[in-house]
């Protein structure tokens, strides 16, 4: 599948070296839309649901409590991570260990939800879910500067734009299609970790160049993330 093959100077300079066929915009199109599926559908309904299930009498709170800490963890793991693929050095390349990673942690944070018999435990596989999804989007998004040259951004960044509302569509759907059952609407919409998948197995991955050695990661550098 067409991608841009470069590898990162010692320097940190990097410009895609050619442009992007309609497979690789189809793909990685495809794989924003399973993310948004996985992340976005618990939150329509499913997440509440699940709180009503294992806390009829404190479901406002606890609600309150699991969706609050999840969107801080997503406010914090994104820059985090975004900043930490940038240092990657594996040689499966600079993105893919974090998309890959991302997806399998992410889908097993929505199965720990699922299952949870308890307030504490749907709070556990909340957090698991954002930081880990959170870390998936950063190497996501990276992929757009990574990989498609300049003059393709436009377009390619229009086609991710329209992603969010078809897998929050998509996503609504499926959790819809198994309604009876609330461990299938969260288990349902992470079917999208296939295309995540599919994008990891045909990417021309960036790596970085054998003599780079990662600089510190400090905390100043994360806060000016923000």
């Amino acid at each position: 599948m067409d991608g841009a093959r470069s590898e990162t100077a010692a320097d940190g300079a990097h410009s895609p070296s050619r442009r992007v066929g309609p497979g690789f915009a189809a793909a990685y199109t495809l794989a924003y839309v399973g993310v948004w599926m996985a992340l976005l559908t618990p939150t329509s309904l499913p997440l509440a649901l699940k709180i009503r299930q294992v806390d009829p009498e404190g479901a406002v709170v606890s609600l309150s409590l699991v969706v609050g800490a999840g969107a801080f963890i997503a406010v914090v793991a994104n820059p985090f991570f975004g900043r930490l693929s940038d240092r990657t050095t594996s040689r499966f390349g600079m993105r893919r260990p974090w998309i890959l990673g991302g997806a399998v942690a992410g889908t097993l944070g929505l199965l720990i939800i699922a299952v949870a018999p308890n307030v504490p435990m749907v709070l556990a596989g909340w957090c698991v879910a954002q930081l880990s999804f959170n870390a998936l989007l950063a190497a996501l998004a990276a992929l757009l500067p990574d990989q498609v040259p300049v003059e393709q951004r436009g377009r390619v960044a229009g086609l991710l734009g329209v992603s969010l509302s078809a897998g929050l569509v998509g996503g609504a759907f499926l959790a819809q299609t198994v309604s009876e059952s609330v461990f299938l609407m969260f288990m349902a919409p992470a079917a999208g970790m296939v295309f995540v998948a599919v994008l990891a197995a045909v990417l021309d991955d960036r790596r970085q160049s054998p003599e780079y050695i990662p600089p510190p990661y400090t905390l100043r550098e994360f806060l000016g993330s923000f």
